[in-house]
């Protein structure tokens, strides 16, 4: 078997580290960075603003789209009701004039 290295004590004395951590500098009071972000946040809420405004012409003109097509099916309704009446009436009419004619000849 091989044997393991002894161990050495541990001494109690202070150590002191290398490099001491180092505090940020204060600011400069150069605050074009700041500046910078802070025109760069308008310039796109600006962006933001004009593809909102955009949206909503849009949307009235979806909306006026959708009420076209809302009278058109109305139209189409109706039209559908007025030919079924009509449809219906000269079935009747036919059928008056079937029952007449059979009646009147085969008396």
């Amino acid at each position: 078997m091989t044997e393991l290295p002894k161990r050495t004590a541990r001494s109690n004395k202070p150590t002191t580290p290398e490099d001491f951590p180092t505090q940020p500098p204060p600011p400069s009071g150069d605050y074009s960075y700041t500046l910078e972000i802070a025109m760069n946040m308008q310039l796109t809420m600006g962006k933001l603003m004009e593809a909102v405004e955009g949206l909503k012409g849009e949307s009235k003109d979806h909306r006026s789209d959708l009420k076209n097509i809302e009278k058109e099916i109305h139209g189409a309704k109706v039209a559908f009701r007025v030919l079924a009446a009509l449809f219906v009436a000269f079935c009747a009419l036919a059928g008056w004039a079937v029952t007449t004619y059979i009646a009147a000849t085969h008396k």
